[in-house]
This record gives structure tokens, C-alpha cells and sequence, in this order.
């Protein structure tokens, strides 16, 4: 399949340095909707077969706006939804650090290592990739859509490029950016990796 890799625009969590984690909040902030506008220009000449999305409202509104001159099926699915922050979910990243000190880094150094209330990298992948390896069978090489998060789109890349999952932190996806991938079952190859558009103003 071609597969087209979004991560949602940016929110007004990400203004914030606040943490959701697979939690709900976090409205597209005004600059994550000019992103969008971007995002869909930029993708407006592909022929997406189906799309596939995170539950989460913050990539609904990105998918919403990708999709908006497309005539494409969406499922929406909580594989996509990124990694439950347990209780650090609400918390600013200073405050996560001061109550876990450097439990945002440990968690890449160890991907077994569980969030206090939450999950582990190796949680989300186990989650994921199910769906990921389903789209990659699917007949006639399709292009497939899907739009997700900061953690769980590092994991489905460094999966499928085969890399451990304590290297996934060396893969940045930024706000309403996209990874374009061939995929096969057993095969992955990236061709862009594209950060451009967080630099909209």
C-alpha cells in the first residue's frame, strides 16, 4: 500500500506544554488550523481508498480537513489513539517531570517501562500494529490515510522500518506533518518524512 502517516495539527494543549496523552482536549489551537489548510493542499492531488483515524477530536479535525475534497470512507479507531499518559495526563511537562523525575525520556530508554496508570511503547505496539499489518494486505495497493499522535505514529514507523523501540525517539513527526511509506506485508520503505508544514505561521 501507499501509506500516508499524518500527526494531527497543533492544539491548544501543545501551546500549553500540557499533556494528554489518549485523553480527550485540546482544540486545534488558530495556528494548528492554518496547518490544516496547508495540510490539505498538499494532499489534495492523492487518491486515498480508505482513511483511518484516532477517536481523539484534536485528529478528527485533522482528518476532517485532509478528507474535506475527498470522497473517502473513515473508520475511526482507538489503535490510533496515543499512548495513555495515565496520571500524567493534564500535567505540563515540568509538573510530569517534578512528580516523575525524567519519566518522559525513560519511557524511550525502556519501552517495557509502563507510565504510572498507563502504558508502555511495547503496549502501544502491540495495539497498533495489528492495524497497521491489516491495511498492509489489503488488495490492489490501495492508499491508506492515517492520522495519529506524537508516540504512537514513532511507533508505527521505527516498527515498520524495523528499528527497536528505544530508537523510535530519534523519529520527529511534527504537528499536522505526514510520512509517506511503500508497505507490504513483511517490507517498508520511507520516502518523505515531511516537517515543512509545522512551520506555518
Amino acid at each position: 500500500m501507499k501509506f500516508i502517516l499524518v500527526r494531527h495539527a497543533q492544539t491548544t494543549a501543545n501551546t500549553k506544554s500540557v499533556i494528554l496523552g489518549g485523553k480527550e482536549g485540546g482544540e486545534l489551537s488558530q495556528r494548528g488550523l492554518r496547518q490544516v489548510k496547508v495540510l490539505s493542499a498538499r494532499l489534495s492531488n492523492e487518491k486515498f481508498s480508505e482513511a483511518y483515524c484516532s477517536p481523539a477530536n484534536r485528529a478528527r479535525q485533522t482528518c476532517d480537513a485532509v478528507l474535506a475534497c475527498h470522497d473517502c470512507k473513515v473508520t475511526y479507531c482507538d489503535e490510533l489513539r496515543e499512548i495513555d499518559m495515565g496520571e500524567l495526563a493534564g500535567l505540563s511537562h515540568e509538573e510530569a517531570d517534578a512528580k516523575y523525575p525524567n519519566i518522559l525520556l525513560d519511557i524511550f530508554e525502556n519501552p517495557q517501562q509502563k507510565i504510572p496508570g498507563g502504558e508502555s511503547l511495547i503496549d502501544v505496539q502491540t495495539r497498533v500494529m495489528p492495524l497497521i499489518e491489516k491495511m498492509a494486505q489489503k488488495p490492489g495497493n490501495p492508499t491508506i490515510l492515517a492520522v495519529g499522535h506524537n508516540v504512537v505514529n514513532r511507533v508505527i514507523l521505527s516498527t515498520l522500518l524495523g528499528l527497536p523501540l528505544d530508537k523510535c525517539k530519534n523519529i520527529k513527526q511534527k504537528n499536522a506533518c505526514w510520512a509517506l511509506l511503500d508497505v507490504k506485508p513483511g517490507f517498508a520503505q520511507i520516502y518523505t518524512l515531511d516537517n515543512s508544514i509545522h512551520s506555518t505561521q
